[in-house]
């Protein structure tokens, strides 16, 4: 008898160890994994007070799908790349200017716009080591056209003299540069990731860019192009997520279009998953 009370008294001991030990660790207790941090490319510096309207449509876009936005800061060299990407999870390369046309080997085009070479600099270093590491990349519009030109790629600097009024009526960018335009794009990929984040082969998308990819850069494929030919979407084979858009899934979001956000999503996806 004395024996059976002590096994029980084991036993009974030992359910509580473990129920308390489970209760310990309940899923309520277990810390969170931090939100995944998106970098964006440098734009240039302003004040904490005044961002830029097309930087905040960024970090609004950023913490839609619950990551955090991080604004990278100017590179001037690899290891500055190397430390600013250290920071974040994931990088977004950002719109904005005309591309300087030296660093694809030609001389610029009589029509180019505006340059800023402090930030061609950065992207390009920026681009360049998170490619090297295979980090999450998402070219937007200008970004697109520099991961284009970090792989060899090159641009034509004047879409409307060197391409569009040969071949096409469809506007890319709204002449009075007030208002994105707005065209459809074809998917020609249904094995591409861009595809499988929008679930349609035929979407309409903003679109404000004076420049376009023309010589496609090593190692890209298109995934999606306007009817008129120009190239909307690529993908880096091989690469585990380095997708680039000609147009602004950032504004469609901010602006409420619910069929973009999965572009985000993926790309937050994508960090997290690196960083495991």
């Amino acid at each position: 008898m004395k024996k059976f009370k002590f096994m029980f008294f084991i036993l009974l001991t030992f359910i509580l160890f473990i129920f308390n030990g489970c209760k310990g660790t309940s899923v309520k207790n277990i810390p969170e994994n931090p939100p995944v941090k998106i970098g964006l490319s440098w734009e240039r510096e302003f004040p904490e007070d005044d961002v830029p309207e097309d930087t905040q449509a960024y970090i609004d876009a950023v913490k839609a799908v619950g990551a955090i936005p991080v604004l990278l800061p100017e590179v001037t060299n690899e290891k500055e790349a190397k430390e600013a990407l250290k920071s974040v999870d994931a990088l977004i390369l950002t719109g904005g200017e005309d591309i300087d046309p030296k660093l694809y080997g030609e001389k610029p085009h009589e029509n180019l716009e505006e340059l800023k070479k402090d930030r061609d600099n950065s992207d390009y270093l920026l681009t360049k080591i998170a490619l090297e590491k295979d980090f999450p990349i998402l070219g937007t519009c200008r970004g697109m056209q520099m991961l284009n030109i970090a792989l060899g790629g090159t641009l034509y600097q004047d879409l409307p003299t060197e391409y569009i009024s040969n071949v096409s009526d469809i506007s890319h960018r709204d002449p009075k540069k007030e208002d994105f335009a707005f065209h459809s794009i074809n998917i020609i990929d249904k094995n591409s990731k861009l595809y499988k984040m929008l679930e349609t082969d035929e979407i309409t998308v903003n679109s404000w860019h004076h420049q376009g990819i023309k010589t496609l850069g090593k190692g890209l494929k298109v995934t999606a192009k306007s009817p008129d030919g120009i190239i909307e979407a690529v993908e880096l084979e091989n690469a585990y997520f380095v997708v680039g858009v000609q147009f602004h899934p950032e504004w469609h979001i901010v602006e409420n279009d619910k069929e973009f956000l999965p572009v985000l999503e993926a790309l937050k996806e994508a960090g997290f998953k690196r960083r495991k």
